[in-house]
């Protein structure tokens, strides 16, 4: 048993919304919410977003993914980098200091839907700019992203992790 501490009353405010998997597919789509998180194992952080559908059978209905920016991992960070390079080309923005930068901005995101312990859950295949064009002036829709850039060391640190060699 457990006391409440008092009435609770549920006869105003929201239910609990859909938590099953959205169907693969493209969404237009739009970064709601982001935060810097640690790692478990308190090695590094990530950044967390979260993004809402805009439009659809599934508006209002949200999904996450994590940016392993800072990690002993090189190759954990290179994957991050890649998306994290998607996500501004999507949105239009090339320089941001900011996460925050990238909120509100719509853009069309390719989900995949893959199964664990826990059940189905969205993954995010691709993300565009809304129409497909490309965020770099003069280069084709589609084209590749640059070479990532180096996101500064946590404090403490001397160098980045993915710029150590020992």
């Amino acid at each position: 048993m457990a006391d409440l501490g008092g009435t609770y009353d549920a006869t105003h405010g929201a239910t609990m919304s859909d938590r099953t998997a959205l169907p693969a597919g493209t969404y237009t789509a739009q970064i709601v919410k982001s935060e810097r998180r640690d790692t478990k194992q308190q090695t590094g952080s990530y950044i967390n977003l979260e993004f809402e559908v805009l439009d659809s059978e599934h508006p209002g209905r949200r999904f996450w993914t994590m940016l392993n920016l800072w990690n002993q991992n090189a190759q954990a960070v290179e994957i991050a980098q890649r998306e994290l390079n998607s996500i501004c080309h999507a949105c239009g923005k090339l320089r941001v200091t900011d996460t925050e930068e990238l909120h509100a901005i719509p853009m069309a995101v390719t989900l995949g839907v893959k199964s664990d312990n826990y059940g189905e859950k969205n993954i995010v295949k691709k993300y565009e700019q809304i129409g497909g064009a490309s965020a770099r002036p003069g280069a084709p829709a589609g084209a590749p992203a640059p070479t990532p850039t180096a996101l500064p060391a946590q404090p403490g640190q001397r160098s980045a992790p993915w710029g150590r060699t020992a």
